[in-house]
């Protein structure tokens, strides 16, 4: 009987330990949250298509996805952005804020930024993606009625009003989760150490 007894309330101490400390990291996770900066995240894509179906034409189109990629988030890059658009950013800001990304089989090159603020976030994207097609819409390119290339920005970015972190649907399920096991992993290994110690 003093068995179960024994058993029993320190099952009921476990639940108590594992509900107070998801509690205690849901409250402490809800006001980081809460004076964390929200990041915003904006993205557009450049297409680079042949204007008639030639495989010449597209594997020259793939060759200018692939090495466009990579340019477009340099400093070179972005030392083309107008004041207004950097909003007073350094080259080297610029480039830790944007990522992009070439797709060789969907011939488009996609750009994206991630700022404290979303207006922000969106003239970079937009920014680069228009100096990108000036760069690579020139008349060689584009003129010729058969193996010439049609290179457009597919959307324009528009500012993001929903950020990417931090991200409350992921966070407090996972705090109160680590909490619950953390403050049950306490409780049922604390006693027996001290009963250990206690013993002569």
């Amino acid at each position: 009987m003093m068995v179960e007894q024994r058993e029993t309330r320190r099952v009921q101490s476990l639940l108590i330990a594992a509900v107070a400390s998801a509690l205690v990291a849901v409250i402490v996770s809800t006001i980081l949250i809460a004076v964390a900066n929200p990041l915003f995240r904006a993205s557009t894509s450049v297409s680079i298509r042949p204007r008639i179906a030639d495989l010449g034409a597209a594997e020259a189109a793939a060759r200018l996805v692939r090495n466009y990629a990579v340019w477009v988030d340099s400093k070179a890059y972005a030392a083309r952005l107008s004041p207004d658009t950097r909003d007073g950013l350094s080259d080297a800001a610029i480039v830790q804020k944007v990522r992009t990304a070439g797709d060789s089989d969907l011939l488009i090159v996609m750009i994206q930024a991630e700022d404290e603020h979303p207006a922000r976030a969106a003239m970079l994207v937009n920014g680069l993606a228009k100096a990108l097609v000036e760069e690579i819409a020139t008349p060689d390119r584009i003129d010729d009625p058969e193996k010439g290339l049609e290179i457009a920005v597919i959307d324009a970015a528009l500012a993001p009003t929903i950020s990417v972190w931090p991200r409350a649907e992921v966070i407090l399920p996972v705090a109160a989760i680590v909490g619950a096991l953390l403050g049950a992993a306490v409780v049922g290994f604390v006693p027996p150490i001290r009963s250990r110690g206690s013993s002569p």
